[in-house]
């Protein structure tokens, strides 16, 4: 057996001193990103998440008009043409006084939902009638007092029509004082016949603007 000089063995050591160690394999990066909030947090936080984006009801307003925005910002910022309810002989819209401290409503041109409730030249209330548009929290013309209750299991309140003794009306009360209600109609047939989102007193409103 032979044996190395000293001087090798040395060299031999610093190599091995000197080499670089194996880089381990990178693991997989995770995914960080937020999880996607539910549309409505008011509700989320006390009923199932509500995921939907391609609802423009909101608690806040719906579409680009926001609770309690003036009349100007409401009709730039909804995205549409708003016109006025009544129309005259020939069917054509009349237009709506927009100086008018008073309450009226204005809906999109060529739609019949929803209806913006505009008092004191500001939006406080809106109504849907259209089982097409998805009120906040998943509520829907169509459904029964049962499946909203499944949707809102807290804050959710029954209680009577003012006129009619078959009907009720599901009353969403909201997290925060002073934030949106939403008021589910629920007719004879115990089906959501319409459902609106405001402020109080106006969402309180049952004939309208009265």
């Amino acid at each position: 057996m032979k044996h190395l000089p000293l001087a090798g063995l040395l060299l031999l050591s610093l190599a091995a001193c000197g080499r670089a160690p194996e880089t381990p394999a990178e693991a997989p990066a995770k995914d960080t990103a937020p999880p996607t909030a539910a549309a409505d947090a008011d509700l989320a936080s006390r009923s199932p998440a509500d995921p939907r984006t391609d609802s423009p009801a909101r608690l806040d307003g719906y579409a680009g008009a926001t609770l309690g925005a003036g009349i100007a910002e409401v009709r730039s910022g909804f995205g549409t043409p708003l016109q006025g309810l009544g129309t005259d002989a020939a069917g054509k819209p009349l237009p709506a006084d927009d100086s008018n401290d008073g309450c009226y409503f204005l809906r999109p041109q060529d739609a019949e939902d929803p209806r913006l409730m505009i008092e004191a030249r500001k939006l406080v209330r809106y109504d849907v009638r259209s089982a097409a548009i998805t009120a906040p929290g998943g509520g829907k013309v169509g459904m029964t007092l049962g499946e909203l209750q499944v949707l809102y299991p807290e804050r959710a309140d029954v209680g009577p029509d003012k006129y009619d003794d078959k009907a009720q009306h599901l009353r969403v009360r909201p997290a925060q004082e002073g934030a949106a209600v939403i008021d589910f109609a629920l007719g004879a047939d115990g089906r959501v016949s319409a459902w609106r989102v405001g402020k109080t007193p106006q969402v309180d409103y049952a004939e309208g603007c009265g």
